[in-house]
């Protein structure tokens, strides 16, 4: 056999891959196969030994890189250029027609085309293609930022590798859901039942685990697929509706659902629902509602979001499932501020794809309208198919004569400690501030995501800690690493856990004072307000010293001349009210939460200190913005960001102290506020002129 030139060896394998890719796209998604299964393995292991032969060959569209790729240490982090949004709900035609009502009102057009698409219960995702070729996938996440899945991605046999057609975008992105087909998912069980391994509960569950399994040899091995229904940013010209949208996305090679309708009316959208709701035993995928679109494009972009919702979508749920159970016992969960919260035990049930064990109650007067008591048959329903809840009594329920009322324990259940109500919050709530309960609620709190983001320290491992007196309070978190032996000696630990974990504790040392402030637990203190206060203070030190004397003072009337009134200097800061001010200081004057923040010094954390400027001289210099809506230049962060270095100050709401309100798409209530107390308002295009230097006129602004 005669060995091959570089070049024909070249030509033959993109002869290969166009043969293979053709043949995938007719097998998996136009259910149309043209060869054998013989066939098309002949080709593929010509085309494997071509590229083992010319390693320089192998390109990402290769269908030899479906099998996966070697296992992951992670997922990288992806930003998504444009937020992957949620959706809201509706639940009956009530709900669906004042959805369209606020459409019609928003773009004063009273009839308009709906697309009406099915509901896949699966994992959502976003594809990147460049020039044709598939180059980056992200799971969802929190619609902000998700996980990089490329390599598990290239597994699903229908995502194309390379899209089909001479006029696909040299830049595209799609998004979809990915999914188990419940077929594919029976038999996957029955294989795992076979040789003795643990089976999946369902076949959502299911998908997401194997989308996100750290080995992509794992994925290939599990039968995904998934459905492409939209386009993420501008589409072609040629593009004018979500019908279209469908349409185009086939004739590039993606696999589309083809159960769509488009109606012109809300009886035709209610005929589309009801006939969903029929085909649905018979769909080889799980599906919870429809999702009801504005067809026309340019009317979806005249819409846009409110929040994380588009206003111009709406998902419209099947009802929830709802089974009947026992109620074993109505049982008492302390949170992190010591709030009391009942919640049931139930006999487990099958409910809405999961087992079902416990749900939650929310307080004694939901308990006292339901009437609910240990020992009831009750009617249990997963609410939106994700939080389990009672609905109520079932109706076949009998009572035994010692059945007895519920009432909330007037001691902790965690400390014995008493507990006292909360007319504030309508919560009881338990005021030792060494309350066991209390203080595991709070170490989780303070390593998430959203404060000291210490990776791997989670629920679990932390309630092993604190049972094993590793840890009793957030300080004892930075003390880990003189125990590391003895963590590897906990289940399930090992050496390369602890080593990960002991350098995620070390690199949170330097988070921001106002992700430390936050993590702390204070009492209606958010993320945003917390922000505020890091401002105020600058420096853990400052907030130390603030704390000693809160601690000082705390016996002696405020009246007194010469108290340090912590309150008064709080509500000095633009943002915060009386509620925090006093719940700030009532945190700092416990000699306890000094202890923590000493304790947090001496271990090192370290918040990079906010040094104060002269900004005499910035162009922002004594000028105070609120930023609201959507812009396009930048993210409001990256906008409030830009105010901040250019000396000005940043509200979260707007008032008489305000001096420009900027406002991009969708901006809320926060622009009437400005409209009605006659603060000047700045257009995206206007404040990106002030950035640059050019003042606005204030009889010009908008």
């Amino acid at each position: 056999m005669i060995a091959m030139t570089s070049k024909s060896a070249a030509k033959r394998a993109a002869e290969l891959r166009d043969t293979l890719n053709r043949a995938n796209r007719l097998y998996y998604v136009e259910q149309a196969p043209d060869m054998s299964d013989a066939e098309w393995d002949a080709i593929f292991r010509e085309l494997q030994t071509l590229e083992a032969e010319h390693p320089e060959l192998l390109t990402p569209d290769s269908p030899t890189q479906r099998v996966g790729a070697p296992p992951s240490d992670g997922f990288a982090e992806v930003i998504h250029p444009s937020p992957m949004l949620s959706l809201g709900n509706v639940f009956d035609r009530q709900e669906l027609a004042a959805w369209h009502k606020r459409v019609s009102v928003y773009v004063e057009v009273d009839q308009f085309d709906i697309s009406c698409e099915l509901k896949i219960d699966g994992l959502a995702i976003a594809i990147r293609y460049q020039n044709g070729v598939l180059v980056q996938a992200a799971t969802r996440g929190d619609g902000i930022r998700g996980e990089d899945v490329t390599a598990n991605i290239r597994t699903i046999k229908s995502i194309p590798l390379r899209l089909a057609g001479d006029d696909v975008p040299p830049a595209l992105e799609v998004r979809g859901e990915v999914f188990f087909p419940v077929s594919a998912f029976e038999e996957f069980n029955a294989q795992r039942a076979e040789q003795g391994l643990q089976t999946y509960v369902n076949p959502r569950n299911s998908a997401s685990g194997s989308l996100r399994q750290l080995d992509s040899t794992e994925t290939a091995a599990r039968p995904l697929e998934a459905f492409i229904y939209s386009i993420s940013g501008p589409v072609s010209g040629m593009l004018q509706t979500q019908s279209g949208v469908l349409s185009a996305l086939k004739h590039w090679g993606f696999k589309t659902n083809p159960w769509s309708r488009v109606a012109s009316n809300l009886d035709e959208v209610g005929q589309a629902f009801d006939a969903a709701s029929a085909d649905r035993p018979e769909l080889d995928y799980g599906i919870d509602g429809v999702v009801i679109k504005v067809d026309d494009l340019a009317l979806q972009a005249r819409l846009g979001t409110v929040g994380r919702d588009p206003r111009w979508a709406t998902a419209w749920k099947f009802p929830a499932e709802q089974v009947s159970t026992t109620l074993k016992e109505i049982a008492i969960n302390v949170g992190r501020t010591g709030s009391l919260t009942p919640y049931a035990i139930l006999d487990p049930v099958f409910v809405g794809g999961v087992t079902v064990s416990q749900a939650t109650l929310h307080n004694a007067d939901v308990i006292a309208e339901k009437d609910l008591r240990a020992g009831d048959l009750v009617i249990v329903q997963r609410a939106g198919d994700v939080i389990p809840q009672v609905v109520g009594l079932a109706p076949e329920n009998k009572r035994g004569s010692d059945s007895q009322p519920f009432d909330m324990p007037d001691r902790c259940p965690a400390c014995d400690s008493a507990v006292v109500p909360d007319e504030e919050d309508v919560v009881i709530r338990c005021v030792n501030g060494r309350c066991p309960a209390q203080a595991v609620r709070l170490l989780e709190h303070f390593a998430s995501r959203g404060a000291m983001d210490i990776e791997g320290l989670g629920e679990k491992l932390i309630a092993v800690l604190y049972r094993n007196d590793f840890v009793g309070d957030v300080s004892d978190i930075f003390d880990l690493s003189g125990s590391r032996e003895d963590l590897i000696a906990i289940d399930r630990m090992g050496e390369t856990s602890v080593e990960n974990l002991l350098k995620a504790i070390d690199g949170s040392k330097t988070q921001s004072l106002a992700r430390l402030i936050t993590g702390l637990g204070i009492s209606h203190l958010g993320s945003e307000n917390a922000e505020l206060i890091a401002n105020h203070f600058r420096s853990l030190k400052a907030l130390i010293n603030s704390s000693l004397r809160a601690n000082i003072w705390r016996h002696i009337p405020i009246e007194d001349k010469g108290h340090p009134n912590l309150v008064k200097g709080l509500l000095g800061i633009e943002g915060i009210g009386p509620t925090i001010a006093d719940s700030v200081q009532d945190w700092m004057q416990l000699t306890s939460n000094l202890r923590i923040l000493k304790n947090l010094d001496a271990h090192g954390v370290k918040p990079p200190v906010l040094e104060k400027r002269d900004d005499g001289d910035l162009l922002f210099a004594g000028l105070r913005f609120v930023v609201t809506g959507r812009l396009d230049s930048f993210s409001r962060q990256e906008a409030q960001g830009r105010i901040k270095e250019l000396g000005g100050a940043v509200s979260p709401s707007v008032s008489g102290k305000t001096d420009y309100v900027v406002v991009g798409a969708d901006p809320g209530s926060k622009a009437d506020s400005a409209i009605r107390m006659n603060v000047p308002i700045l257009e995206e295009d206007q404040f990106l002129r002030f950035l640059g230097g050019e003042v606005p006129d204030v009889d010009e602004t908008a």
